[in-house]
């Protein structure tokens, strides 16, 4: 054996085989156990009602506040709509006042009016899809951005497409 262990075990055999309480608890341990059972209980059935309490209170102010995020969030909602239709009449007047000195420009007599026209198409029905489904969903910031993004990339194209090249034996107007 090592000098550890024999001192160990040395203090081993040292400590008492049994263990007594301080103070005699016996006569506290009868007195519990032959305590009425309706004290037990009524304690118990007054706890349960507390909490019950506390339960319903927490239930009823969780409906409270949903109803009260359901109301905000419609009313949210239907400012967002109001200004995804006041930002779209905004736009279809822009388009209209473009689309008006593009009569007088007659800009689509260009050879490279072409792709510009494309581009342009290709923009108002994405504008078109997007603003349906942001109808939807007007929460939705990407949607919002991306919309705007098309808008005004939409502008941007009509506005290059007055800059081209007019040939000058078209049959429109010229200026």
């Amino acid at each position: 054996m090592k000098p550890s262990e024999k001192q160990l075990s040395n203090m081993v055999s040292t400590l008492p085989q049994e263990l007594s309480p301080q103070e005699e608890l016996w006569g506290k341990i009868e007195g519990r156990l032959n305590a009425p059972l309706t004290e037990t209980k009524h304690k118990w059935q007054h706890k349960h009602w507390s909490l019950l309490a506390i339960a319903s209170v927490m239930v009823f102010a969780v409906l409270i506040g949903t109803r009260l995020s359901a109301l905000s969030v419609t009313e949210v909602n239907i400012s967002l709509l109001d200004t995804l239709t006041k930002i779209h009449l905004d736009h279809e007047k822009q388009l209209a006042h473009l689309e008006q000195v593009n009569r007088l420009v007659n800009w689509q007599s260009s050879p490279y009016s072409s792709p510009v026209e494309t581009g342009i198409e290709q923009l108002r029905q994405a504008a078109k899809q997007i603003y349906q489904t942001l109808r939807q969903n007007p929460r939705d910031k990407q949607l919002w951005q991306l919309w705007l993004w098309t808008q005004h990339r939409e502008i941007e194209l009509l506005k290059q497409g007055q800059k081209l090249p007019v040939s000058q034996n078209s049959s429109g107007e010229i200026i």
